[in-house]
């Protein structure tokens, strides 16, 4: 694991060590109550993943509900409370993390394919907009370890999933008689598209799931249940 500490935030990138989820199936409770002790947090926040468009705030009514880990679906949580870890479950899919220096508040996303075409990106931001003022040309966002283009092979049907992209060709890239898929890529243009700066989307942890083998990774493992977690929390 990596623990990306900032005055402000940390951010935890997990890594094949994280046992969040048992052979059967089944959320490994005890390592999210570990977790969150380690990182010394009050509350740790998880949704139910079903790769949509939707998520949560963690705001003071959310939390004096005390709301169970997995209890609700989703696919993205903003916060602005401190001492609170948000967090996503990947094994090839794309954790996006922001930050707004400005207001103080966070955002996380569960992000594959499907949540990217059907504008999870866009709908995190405008929650961070609605609830917390947030500008997007003041958001830093950080990108964990997902299935990148080195590794990420589709096939031609694919494509008709890309359809309604604008710069669909640009995330393809063609190597001999293969074809190749850009998730990181096509998050960060659809960031761009929506104002946040080039510079501050931090590739620094993008590693690829599928050849680096310190991560689970889905495609790989032949869909094996095995996920890391990414957690960000505000100081």
């Amino acid at each position: 694991m990596i623990l990306h500490e900032d005055a402000s935030f940390k951010i935890y990138f997990g890594d094949i060590k994280d046992d969040c989820v048992k052979s059967d199936g089944n959320y490994n409770i005890d390592y999210f109550e570990k977790i969150g002790s380690i990182l010394n947090l009050e509350k740790l926040v998880f949704l139910k993943q079903v790769h949509g468009n939707s998520g949560v705030c963690v705001d003071q009514n959310f939390l004096e509900k005390n709301t169970a880990l997995f209890e609700l679906n989703g696919d993205y949580i903003v916060t602005n409370k401190r001492n609170i870890g948000i967090g996503v479950l990947t094994a090839d899919c794309l954790p996006v993390i922001f930050y707004d220096p400005v207001h103080h508040a966070s955002g996380i996303i569960h992000s594959g394919w499907r949540g990217a075409i059907s504008n999870i990106i866009e709908n995190c931001v405008e929650k961070m907009k609605e609830l917390y003022q947030t500008n997007t040309k003041d958001l830093t966002v950080y990108f964990g370890a997902c299935a990148n283009v080195c590794c990420y092979e589709i096939q031609a049907d694919f494509l008709k999933n890309l359809e309604t992209i604008s710069f669909f060709e640009d995330v393809i890239i063609k190597k001999e008689d293969k074809m190749f898929f850009d998730l990181s890529k096509l998050v960060a243009m659809k960031l761009i598209e929506l104002g946040v700066l080039r510079q501050e989307i931090n590739f620094s942890y993008n590693n690829c799931t599928i050849c680096d083998e310190r991560f689970h990774s889905y495609r790989r493992n032949q869909g094996g249940v095995g996920r890391q977690s990414t957690i960000i929390s505000l100081k």
